[in-house]
């Protein structure tokens, strides 16, 4: 009977361990490999599994795949059209970037224009602050802020109705 031994590699040499370790090592290694060959990204051979340590970008045998480039051609009749081509872009527009700036000005005038207590609360409502926090930080009930909060939001939006 012939004894079945293991080997993992340690530093690009082999090294013989038990086969609890062996399988710990390469338990995700395998899963690694299975799905990287059921997607076509490996075409490693059998034998040369003792040396796969699952990081499939750098191997020699790692291919494409399923994966697609923004540079593919994404029409037979039109090869210089590509999936770039066609992705909107995520970067604002200039017009965006206006009417953002047009509205981050009034809301500055805005606030400037409320009194000191409505300022304070916008400010606390900006920094996630609850309700009883920010009552609790002025010194008022939270009934009386409710009320308070409430008329400055509404002067807020009447004030900024044409931006929102």
């Amino acid at each position: 009977m012939q004894i079945k031994r293991y080997f993992i590699p340690v530093n690009g040499n082999p090294t013989e361990v038990s086969e609890e370790v062996y399988r710990a090592y390469y338990r995700p290694i395998w899963a690694t490999r299975y799905h990287a060959q059921k997607n076509g990204e490996c075409h490693c051979p059998k034998g040369q599994l003792w040396k796969c340590d699952g990081i499939c970008p750098g191997c020699r045998y790692n291919a494409a795949g399923r994966k697609v480039s923004l540079n593919t051609p994404i029409c037979d009749d039109d090869p210089d059209l590509t999936l770039e081509d066609v992705l909107e872009s995520d970067a604002p527009s200039p017009e965006s970037i206006l009417m953002d700036r047009e509205l981050l000005d009034a809301l500055y005038e805005e606030l400037d224009r409320l009194d000191p207590d409505g300022r304070r609360i916008c400010e606390l409502i900006m920094q996630g602050k609850t309700e009883r926090e920010i009552a609790a930080d002025m010194g008022r009930s939270q009934s009386t802020l409710n009320y308070q909060k409430r008329k400055v939001l509404s002067l807020m939006r009447e004030a900024l109705k044409d931006y929102i």
